[in-house]
């Protein structure tokens, strides 16, 4: 488990470096902490020397007559050795300039506030996102797809000339209004070739105007995490733009961001009750997710994916066991450049296999490799149904996965969590945090 819970033996990372030292027109210091904390790090502190040199051999000190040099800065930053060895390379990779030492610590104590503490103290601002990518009402359309490919976001937020927030663009915009042929996450696993010839579908002539929602969800920086989850929860959305009392974008918060800080923060208490974050999967699972066989065929495999809202086929076998997931990026990936856009109309538009056109649906059946188990994807996460919530909350963040299957002790297939289901058990603790 990625997650630091350690009494003994610990990593400590010090990355020396400058004041002035700067990454993508932002200081180091605070890209490396965006960094860490978006990879789920136990915590870093940022410190600012009086006095010192380097490898330059300047003298940089804080004296009153010399306060604009470049005074040295040392990040400290203590972890689990497996979590230090994953994330250290970025880190090293973002210090071009500077030193960067490891070595062992005794950690002796390490203790979170409670969940629900977590969500009545800490504001949106603390959490949020604030290097977000955005566009303008004028960018063209194929622009944007091009700046959501990189972006940690499935989203853009349109901001006018002054910044303040007019709009969002996401997937349900760019594919129905816009011409894109596969959801923006798909984008990202194409070949350079293959990816040119999907902006290519894209109407030349239109704009972010042209497509992008105008009534927009927003919260405000110094809400706290408890009314993001709420927002988040009531209103349906996967992520809020943040933004002032003027209306001028400050960065953005997500699910993920809200079940990281979750995650980071969670002490298991024995005092919680059953609305907090000591139920068990059994209790919030969906378990009526669709099943097919490993033989389906694809009009079959479409039709269980969009009988439900988790847009997926469960793949198991004669005796009920789980053997992998069809999920819908699978399916448009997998498919040929002609079967794509057919199945793209059933999957966003939620249709049966059958009100396609004759031709159409005579063209899916024929269509090659497209039975489940060559479609399915099997190194899916898998939690038992006794699994407690943080700890599922824990696998979800560490598996940067939306999912995670349930199984018996014998792989039958019991339901399946989504992220959705652990942020309506994190708004409930959070919830209960504040009413006690």
């Amino acid at each position: 488990m990625a997650r630091m819970n350690i009494v003994g033996v610990g990593k400590r990372v010090r990355i020396y470096i400058g004041e002035s030292d700067q990454r993508q027109g932002r200081p180091l210091y605070l890209a490396v902490l965006e960094t860490l904390r978006s990879e789920g790090c136990a915590g870093a502190t940022v410190m600012r020397g009086i006095a010192g040199f380097g490898a330059n051999s300047r003298i940089h000190t804080a004296t009153i007559l010399r306060l604009s040099e470049d005074l040295p800065i040392v990040i400290e930053w203590i972890d689990s050795p497996e979590r230090v060895e994953r994330v250290l390379p970025q880190v090293e990779g973002m210090v071009t300039s500077g030193l960067i030492t490891v070595d062992d610590v005794q950690v002796v104590h390490y203790q979170h506030r409670p969940v629900a503490d977590i969500g009545s103290r800490l504001q949106v601002r603390e959490v949020m996102t604030r290097d977000v990518t955005t566009v303008h009402p004028d960018t063209p359309l194929r622009e944007a797809v091009q700046r959501l490919v990189g972006s940690p976001y499935r989203a853009l937020p349109v901001v006018d000339s002054h910044g303040r927030l007019v709009g969002l663009v996401a997937n349900t915009e760019l594919i129905e209004q816009g011409g894109l042929g596969l959801r923006v996450e798909s984008l990202g696993t194409l070949t350079p070739e293959a990816l040119k010839e999907q902006l290519g579908i894209v109407e030349e002539a239109k704009t972010v105007a042209d497509v992008m929602v105008r009534e927009v969800v927003t919260i405000k920086p110094q809400a706290t995490l408890s009314d993001a989850a709420h927002v988040m929860v009531t209103r349906k959305v996967k992520r809020l733009p943040v933004v002032d009392s003027s209306g001028v974008l400050q960065g953005m918060i997500s699910r993920i961001d809200l079940l990281r800080t979750a995650t980071e923060g969670y002490v298991p208490s024995t005092a919680e009750g059953p609305t907090r974050m000591g139920r068990t999967v059994r209790e919030i699972m969906r378990a009526d997710v669709p099943r097919v066989g490993p033989e389906a065929p694809l009009p079959e495999v479409l039709d269980a994916a969009i009988s439900t809202s988790l847009s997926r086929a469960f793949v198991v076998d004669e005796a009920g066991r789980f053997l992998g997931v069809v999920s819908d990026a699978e399916l448009t990936l997998r498919l040929s450049p002609q079967d794509r856009p057919s199945a793209m109309r059933i999957l966003i538009g939620r249709l049966p296999f059958s009100t396609l056109p004759p031709e159409e649906r005579r063209r899916l059946e024929r269509a090659a490799g497209s039975r489940a188990e060559e479609l399915m994807v099997m190194d899916f996460p898998v939690v038992s149904p006794d699994t407690t919530v943080a700890e599922a909350l824990r696998t979800a963040i560490a598996e940067r996965r939306k999912l995670m299957v349930v199984v018996d002790a014998n792989g039958q297939l019991l339901g399946a969590v989504h992220r959705s289901d652990l942020l309506r058990i994190l708004a409930a603790a959070f919830g209960a945090g504040n009413s006690s």
